[in-house]
């Protein structure tokens, strides 16, 4: 459930908190409390005032329109599904394919995270299910666990 401060800081009422921010402090609001009220520093209001008085409404937009990818969204789906092809799949394994097939690299690690996860793998445990998991030595041992908790706390 939201609360008043998770709606307030959430990033898509960027542009409306910067906007409150000035109004208020126009309407002779203390920075104190506009501060408190928008989980704000006072160096936001100050610098968004600014901005306004030099550069009019229109400078409290966000600009940032975000990057393009590397993948397009046709190359990154191929991935997944290779990925998903794979009984196991590294980080490293997966930085090959994605340079032989598209002559891409990336910089960051944290991209080929995305794609494993993205695939139901993670960079932790590189394969969906583990192939030495016994579910009969699994539930002897849950019982094993069990009766030593009951035991420590009597």
């Amino acid at each position: 459930m939201s609360t008043l401060e998770d709606i307030i800081d959430s990033p898509e009422n960027l542009e409306v908190k910067r906007a409150l921010a000035v109004k208020m402090f126009l309407f002779d609001y203390k920075t104190q409390d506009i501060c408190i009220l928008l989980n704000v520093s006072d160096s936001f209001v100050s610098k968004w005032k600014i901005i306004y008085e030099n550069e009019g409404a229109s400078a409290l937009k966000v600009n940032y329109q975000g990057g393009t990818g590397f993948l397009t969204e046709a190359q990154r789906i191929q991935v997944i599904v290779h990925i998903e092809s794979q009984s196991h799949c590294s980080v490293e394994e997966l930085r090959d394919y994605i340079e032989r097939q598209f002559g891409v690299v990336y910089q960051s690690k944290q991209s080929y995270y995305d794609l494993l996860h993205a695939a139901g793998f993670s960079w932790h445990q590189t394969q969906a299910v583990n192939p030495k998991r016994d579910e009969a030595e699994v539930l002897r041992q849950r019982e094993v666990i069990k009766k030593t908790r009951v035991a420590n706390s009597a």
